[in-house]
């Protein structure tokens, strides 16, 4: 399953990829940042596209009532590819590995630009965590491309 995750991440990312560099420069503010995305759940259709944000700015990539599938995005940095990804999920409830609903993209290793981060089932937004190892379910992944 993972195998099969990671290789339609690559194709739509790719897609995506080569949409953006054939895209004229004119039509672009220098402010404007293409961003793609694929938020694929496990039992779930993909869904993804691509939206134009901008720098410090909160992004809504997805608000899908229907679904109850809702990703946002903060750019802090293109160059450096950093920022902050919030997710919310109906049901099943979805956070990431550190049971919280957003973390922070950290600068990329290598320059790539693409970046996977893995959703997981429940959630805990909680300010104390328990010290104590729990399994998590990985029930998804979110790939951004900015």
């Amino acid at each position: 399953m993972a195998a099969k995750i990671g290789i339609v991440l690559a194709a739509i990312l790719s897609a995506f990829l080569a949409n953006a560099v054939n895209s004229r420069a004119a039509d672009v503010n220098k402010s404007d940042i293409p961003v793609a995305y694929a938020f694929l759940m496990d039992g779930k259709e993909a869904i993804y596209g691509k939206v134009v944000c901008q720098l410090h700015v909160r992004c809504q990539l997805i608000d899908n009532r229907e679904t109850g599938i809702q990703l946002s995005l903060i750019i802090d940095s293109k160059q450096y590819s950093t920022g902050k990804v919030s997710v919310h999920c109906d049901e099943p409830g979805c956070s990431f590995l550190t049971w919280k609903t957003s973390t922070r993209l950290e600068g990329a290793p290598s320059g790539q630009k693409a970046r996977e981060l893995d959703l997981y089932a429940g959630e805990n937004d909680l300010v104390a965590m328990d010290l104590l190892q729990r399994t998590r379910t990985r029930i998804g992944r979110i790939a951004v491309l900015f």
